[in-house]
């Protein structure tokens, strides 16, 4: 089998990844099941959520994960067995990999170190490369994603490293493409941002809990404040008592940032924020632009819905052209 059938890569939506440490203890599943019921428009294939607690055995996590809509998936009773202070959780809208309950995440792995859970948005276009040179050396691999690559070569690095941190960046250095991370230690909450800067990843703060997102709106979700986005080539890392970033990646990437457009015009929700812009704003002045680039004698500006009702409206405002609301999307459809 080729590695094209195997990978099954293609150009589709993004998936969303939501991460959180409380430091006092308190359970945070119901906080990671509002966080992806708000980031649910970044994939609508799988999700899953992982929990652990930074006070029990380092082995010890408790996960669940299945293909499905977050609010078919975690059921209460679920969501009540999945007790922990410190967790991860993702939205899966495929990349790479086929549409199995196996690709689903995130990606737990249990080493000698402790446990591992991963969340990963992205698509990395050296995966093949990774992935063989894993397969060298024995692994094998139960799924068909990159995420799993990413998340094996961090456990073979922390071997060898004085700290998980440390094994996340001599794992990034490898990597090609486009990535936000958010990974669950068993004592630390770790995010990564790929050095360009394509996916974006954002740091928020509720009392005396700290979240990693996608979006912005997942914090709004949860009553939390933004605090920043993670800056490309940053890792950050949260623990029970300091939050620190190593910049190393952005030190050494040599190319220029390059933001993915396709989170302003199409992957996002209109009410996040990203790296300064708001989503909204930014379809509106997208709009208004095409119409001075291209103006056109016409009745009325109509939007394909939803993510071309913003520009079909910035474009009616710049060039006085009526705004109506032709097409009607059966919003209980799917995609």
């Amino acid at each position: 089998m080729n590695d094209v059938s195997i990978y099954e890569s293609g150009l589709r939506e993004e998936c969303g990844v939501f991460g959180i440490y409380n430091r006092d203890g308190d359970n945070v599943s119901r906080s990671i099941y509002y966080g992806l019921s708000a980031l649910q428009h970044r994939g609508q294939e799988s999700c899953g959520i992982a929990v652990s607690d930074t006070n029990g055995p380092k082995r010890q996590a408790a996960f669940h994960k299945s293909l499905g809509l977050v609010n078919e998936v975690f059921k209460p009773e679920i969501l009540d067995s999945l007790n922990g202070n410190i967790g991860v959780g993702h939205v899966r809208y495929s990349t790479t990999g086929a549409v199995t309950q196996e690709n689903a995440q995130p990606l737990v792995l249990n080493y000698m170190k402790g446990t591992l859970a991963l969340a990963h948005n992205g698509n990395l276009v050296n995966m093949a490369e990774l992935r063989h040179e894993l397969e060298y050396t024995g692994a094998i691999f139960h799924t068909t994603i990159d995420s799993e690559v990413i998340a094996y070569h961090i456990a073979r690095s922390r071997v060898h490293t004085p700290s998980v941190e440390e094994a996340v960046y001599e794992s990034a250095k490898k990597l090609k493409g486009a990535y936000s991370l958010v990974i669950m230690s068993p004592r630390k909450l770790i995010g990564v941002r790929d050095p360009w800067g394509l996916k974006p990843l954002c740091l928020g703060k509720r009392g005396n809990s700290y979240i990693l997102a996608s979006e912005s709106c997942a914090l709004t979700a949860i009553d939390a404040e933004f605090i920043r986005d993670i800056e490309p080539g940053e890792i950050i890392t949260i623990t029970p008592t300091e939050i620190y970033s190593d910049h190393r990646l952005a030190k050494q990437h040599t190319g220029r940032q390059a933001r993915c457009i396709f989170e302003y015009i199409y992957f996002a929700r209109l009410d996040s924020k990203i790296d300064g812009f708001n989503v909204y704003d930014a379809r509106i002045r997208a709009g208004s632009a095409l119409a001075r680039s291209y103006p056109v004698d016409a009745d009325l500006v109509v939007g394909v819905p939803d993510s071309g009702l913003c520009a079909a409206q910035g474009y009616a405002l710049e060039s006085g052209i009526p705004f109506a609301l032709a097409f009607h999307k059966n919003s209980y459809m799917g995609r």
